[in-house]
């Protein structure tokens, strides 16, 4: 699949991006804009990425599973409670998911930019099928 035709597929969107190495995060970051959407980030800690929620709608999230000393689930239960599709990157083994997040998808490291594609795709289908559940702060200038 083509990067150009992704972006045809799904309407921009505002993806939020998690990530402390920053040959990763512009990677994520230059795909997912030349696929048509808004990065929201990179944030590089856990306690950047819990400011960010706190005062930016997002429509998907996208987490390095481990930053710094730190993994980034506390992230994952915030989106959970705000029921926003995400997803974990990761070079760890699948086991090294805790099975309260069995749900969310991980995206092994290193991957293609197809694959990268796909899983936003996925993301965003979620999103959309779950519609007005989202808990979302209004932009500047909205009701």
């Amino acid at each position: 699949m083509l990067v150009q035709d992704a972006a045809a597929v799904r309407r921009p969107a505002r993806i939020f991006v998690l990530e402390d190495d920053m040959l990763n995060a512009l990677f994520i970051e230059d795909t997912l804009q030349f696929a048509g959407h808004e990065v929201v980030g990179p944030a590089k800690t856990i306690a950047q990425a819990l400011a960010i929620l706190d005062h930016r709608e997002i429509d998907a999230a996208i987490l390095d599973l481990q930053i710094d000393e730190h993994v980034s689930f506390d992230v994952g239960r915030k989106l959970d409670e705000l029921q926003i599709p995400w997803a974990i990157t990761t070079a760890h083994a699948p086991s090294f998911i805790v099975p309260q997040f069995s749900h969310v998808d991980v995206l092994m490291k290193p991957f293609p930019v197809s694959a990268l594609l796909a899983l936003t795709a996925r993301l965003l289908a979620r999103a959309e099928a779950t519609g007005p559940r989202f808990a979302r702060k209004p932009r500047l200038g909205q009701p």
